[in-house]
């Protein structure tokens, strides 16, 4: 239990390349399903690059004028860079899963939430949704998205903040550093490309 518990504590890399391999090699037909296993990791990876990547190409060629070939290699050179920091800096996986994955997702949905139904318009928003729906969304809903779901995320935001953020900060690593600089650096790249977009749109 003990070592089940410091590898599940370890982060998503541990479980599926440490604990998994090592749970096959206790089974029957072990090497099989290890085989099997990968091969699914490897397709699950590959498509979800693919899905993730098409809206930063569309961006590219509809903001920017790029074709689409010029679009995927600059996207390609970013994806080549991030996928090698994880191999070469010590703690960059977690620290980048922790940070977009786990994170930023919390963070993103907020951003979302006020985005679409507070500064854009509640009002505006459900119409936005209704607009040509088969099904008719129930009027609760619209109650849930204005106001429970942004209290909610503030609410995991502000607990984990005040239980998790001090020890997280905390790590002072070189390798913990150099991935946060890295992740800054991607996110400063997509405000200034989205700011660019955004003033070629309004000439």
């Amino acid at each position: 239990m003990s070592g089940a518990s410091e590898i599940a504590a370890g982060g998503a890399f541990k479980l599926g390349f440490i604990s998994m391999p090592a749970i096959f090699t206790h089974m029957s037909y072990g090497q099989f399903f290890g085989f099997i296993w990968f091969m699914l990791l490897f397709f699950a990876g590959l498509t979800s690059v693919v899905a993730l990547s098409q809206p930063v190409v569309a961006f590219f060629e509809d903001e920017f004028g790029w074709e689409r070939k010029k679009s995927v290699i600059v996207l390609g050179a970013v994806f080549f860079v991030s996928a090698h920091l994880p191999i070469f800096v010590n703690g960059a996986l977690d620290e980048m899963d922790f940070w977009a994955g786990t994170f930023g997702l919390v963070i993103l949905a907020l951003m979302e939430m006020i985005i679409f139904f507070w500064i854009f318009g509640a009002d505006r928003a459900w119409e936005e949704i209704t607009r040509g729906a088969h099904i008719k969304i129930p009027r609760f809903f619209f109650y849930i998205m204005k106001y429970v779901t942004p209290a909610f995320l503030i609410l995991i935001l502000a607990a984990w903040s005040y239980q998790q953020l001090p020890s997280v900060l905390a790590k002072g690593d070189t390798g913990v550093w150099v991935t946060r600089g890295f992740l800054a650096l991607l996110l400063l790249a997509h405000i200034v490309a989205v700011r660019i977009a955004w003033k070629r749109r309004r000439a």
